[in-house]
Parts: C-alpha cells; structure tokens; sequence
C-alpha cells in the first residue's frame, strides 16, 4: 500500500477515526486503501464519511474484514440554510436506503452545476484548467471543490490545498460558488430514516458566533439531530469544550474524527489528527446503544 511520509501509530489499540474521506469525494486514496493505512496506524474501527455519496463503503467495509478494522458505514452531507451552511454526518446508515439515494443524487446534481460555475469563474481569473483535469481525478465518485484545488496545486497556481481555498474557493472568494443544498432538518431526518444517527460535522465551520453555535446546535437538537462533532482538529480546546457542553445539555453523542483527506500537506494523521487526538472505541459503543435503544422504542 501507499506509504506515508508521516504515519503515526496509534498509541492505544482501541482508538477509532469517524471522519474520512476517500476518493470516492475528495479524499486522495481510495476506500480500501484508507482502511489498510487505518490498519497500518492501528486504528479499531474507522468510518469513511464521503461528501454525498456512499459509492466506496461496500469496499471499505470489504477491506475492513480482510485487514481487521470495523468500517461504519458513513456520509457526510451537504445542507445550507439561511445565512448559512453545514454538514450532517450520518452513521451507521442503510446505503441501499431510495430515500436518502434521491437527496444524495439531488445533491451531486447540484455539485455537477455548481462546478461548471466554478470552472468559468476560475478560467475567467486566468486559472487556466478544464472538467476533464479536474473530473479526472475522480474515478467513480463526486467532484468538489477539493478537486479543483488539487489541479491548482499541480499546476503552481496556488501553494497548497488551504491556499486554493483561502485565496479562491471559501466562501466569499472570487471564484467561490454556491449551490442548491438539501437543508439541515432534512438531512437529519433522512439520516434517521435510513436506520443511522444524524451528527453535527465540525460546528466551528458554521461561522456563527459560539452563543449562536449553541442556540443552532439546541435548535437542530429539536429537529432530530443525534449528536455534535466534539473531536476535531478544526477546534480549539475552548471550542471543544463548549460543544461538549452543548451536547451533554441537550442529551447528545459526542463524537469525533479527523476529517482526513490522506493527503501529506494538512498536517492531519488519521486518527490522531495533529498529534494528540485521542477518540476511543467506548464511543462507538455509546453510539451502538443509542442506536439500540431508539430501535426497541
């Protein structure tokens, strides 16, 4: 398998990473090669949370019972309200469900317009580059911004992925586009009724005020939402603290992951993000039980 150039181990056998991309969406390598570098680190269990997709779970979870990790089945959701967007990450899914196959076909079929947009708006800049480069890094999965930000990479326009996305592709850049999304309720709701538990991707990337985090994070709470991202390498430790807070007052999971892209110039490592991350399998567990409990209510 590939190697990197940074591989930590981890330091206790029961760790787990419940935020990962593949190439399935914009992560670098493929699902089955995340699990065997989860393996490789020494990871318990790992979830591969595509952005509006579940094309590589079946071969992750294959090369999870070749190589002994546990692969949840995972997805990461694109939603957007007014003023503003986040991702609900589902776990433990039925990705054979139709109902949440419609919202993630609708979802990709934005990304497919949103992405023309971002083309012209990027050749119109002088960035010169087209689709075919871009949608050839992607063998059977979704384009997103991630990929345009890999071609700007190769070919010197920008220093580094965060730079693509500093300079061009965030929100409120010059060639930064945004699109149709399903809103949060429903993607929660589509979550649940595919069998799996509807959690807050890194809130610290709403762009809210912490008070307004909070009072959005009681307000998704009554629509459905299972639990809150605490875990990341996207917060700061007072950051972390509040959303903890935050999920033990409304009764929420708190869960965890690195949000890997199994690229070398982040700074993250999967499963310890930047160095000091710690999420162990008794979250997983917690999360089984309240999966469990919902089920015999």
């Amino acid at each position: 398998m590939k190697r990197y150039r940074r591989v930590r181990k981890a330091p206790q056998p029961d760790l787990v990473d419940l935020h990962v991309h593949s190439s399935a969406s914009d992560g670098a390598i493929s699902p089955a090669a995340v699990v065997r570098h989860a393996a490789e680190v020494g990871l318990k269990a790992v979830s591969i949370t595509d952005h509006d997709t579940v094309v590589g779970v079946a071969e992750a979870v294959a090369a999870g019972a070749e190589c002994g990790v546990e692969v949840i089945a995972g997805v990461e959701i694109s939603a957007e309200f007014e003023p503003g967007a986040c991702h609900i990450l589902g776990y433990f899914i039925d990705c054979n469900d139709a109902a949440l196959g419609e919202v993630l076909a609708e979802a990709r079929d934005s990304r497919k317009f949103r992405n023309e947009k971002i083309l012209e708006r990027l050749n119109r800049l002088g960035l010169a580059m087209t689709m075919d480069e871009v949608a050839g890094r992607v063998k059977d999965g979704v384009v997103t911004r991630g990929h345009f930000a890999a071609v700007m990479v190769a070919k010197g326009y920008v220093k580094s992925w965060d730079d693509a996305f500093d300079r061009y592709l965030g929100r409120d850049r010059p060639a930064f586009v945004p699109r149709p999304h399903v809103t949060p309720e429903t993607a929660i709701e589509t979550v649940r009724r595919a069998g799996g538990l509807a959690v807050l991707a890194h809130p610290r990337q709403i762009g809210f005020s912490p008070r307004e985090t909070d009072a959005y994070i009681e307000k998704l709470a009554a629509a459905g939402l299972d639990g809150v991202e605490t875990a990341s390498p996207d917060h700061t430790v007072n950051l972390g603290r509040r959303y903890k807070a935050a999920a033990e007052r409304l009764g929420l999971v708190e869960t965890g992951g690195t949000d890997w892209h199994g690229r070398d110039d982040g700074g993250i490592h999967l499963g310890l993000g930047r160095g000091s991350m710690a999420i162990h399998y008794t979250l997983v567990e917690r999360m089984k039980a309240r999966l469990a409990k919902r089920n015999s209510s």
